[in-house]
């Protein structure tokens, strides 16, 4: 069964991994397995990078932790602790090593 929502990477060492998401889930992308679930290596991500959150209605939010930033594909910058919307579809880079995730 294919999950409607489901975050994955596009670029960076985990390219092609998906990882499911259901509604009023979130998933904690980070360099740091105690403080992550969607665990990178690369020292450019933070700790705790960031939060994904997916709501009761199937609309994403991003809030960036991190001391780097996150930018969209379009090079929009997230605000840093703000509980940003994104929509599907939504391709965001996090780190400086070229890392990218889609929001699908």
């Amino acid at each position: 069964m294919e999950h409607k929502y489901r975050i994955v990477c596009i670029e960076g060492e985990l390219k092609g991994a998906e990882i499911p998401i259901k509604p009023k889930e979130y998933v904690i992308v980070g360099r740091e397995p105690r403080f992550s679930n969607l665990v990178f290596r690369d020292v450019t991500i933070s700790r705790k990078h960031c939060m994904i959150e997916l709501d009761k209605n199937g609309d994403y939010y991003v809030t960036d932790y991190s001391e780097c930033g996150i930018t969209t594909e379009e090079g929009k910058k997230l605000e840093k602790a703000i509980r940003t919307s994104c929509p599907k579809g939504t391709i965001l880079q996090i780190g400086k090593a070229g890392t990218k995730i889609m929001l699908r």
